[in-house]
């Protein structure tokens, strides 16, 4: 089980909570990407029985954003500006003021994630290269906390720092790549 936990985050002993309630919880934006991925097959299946040119890269962007980033930072911030003790013992640390400040920074970024669906690429690039400088900067300190003091909490070195941190902006940074030429044919049609 303990194997597990570092991977995906699965519900403690004791602690009050289902384990579905648990898993969707600690696994939101890897949940969220698998429902932008749906979203975005269903657009590009609808735009092109309709003849409409597309690029997929362009609508994932759009939807893991929107989706991803847009509500999960949305969940996340509002997970560390109210239930900051909760968030924290995920993380494995002790609750700390600044949770309150990174929380009005996460729903900052949800925001403009969120915004950014109905708007064009240089948004959605800014909104890419915000959270990716966020996640790496949030993978380093994760890792650090890994190396000096042995925190291996889900929320801390599990599917969090693997996929959050890491996988996820760095794939947003590729499909922002991929993506960047659908601009320029929609704005010439």
């Amino acid at each position: 089980m303990e194997r597990i936990a570092v991977v995906f985050a699965v519900s403690p002993e004791g602690a009050g909570m289902s384990a579905a309630v648990w898993f969707i919880a600690g696994n939101l934006q890897l949940i969220l990407v698998v429902i932008a991925i749906a979203v975005t097959i269903v657009k590009v299946r609808r735009a092109r029985a309709h003849h409409w040119v597309v690029t997929p890269s362009y609508i994932l962007w759009s939807e893991v954003i929107f989706y991803a980033v847009g509500l999960g930072f949305l969940w996340f911030g509002l997970m560390h500006a109210f239930n900051g003790p909760f968030s924290a013992s995920l993380i494995g640390w002790r609750s700390s003021p600044f949770q309150w400040e990174l929380a009005w920074g996460e729903l900052g970024l949800s925001l403009v994630a969120l915004i950014s669906l109905r708007r064009g690429y240089e948004m959605r690039l800014a909104v890419s290269l915000i959270y990716a400088v966020f996640s790496f900067g949030a993978a380093a300190q994760h890792i650090q906390q890994m190396a000096c003091c042995a925190n291996y909490s889900s929320g801390n070195a599990g599917i969090v720092l693997w996929f959050g941190d890491l996988a996820l902006p760095a794939f947003i940074l590729l499909l922002a790549y991929l993506a960047r030429d659908a601009d320029e044919r929609t704005r010439r049609l």
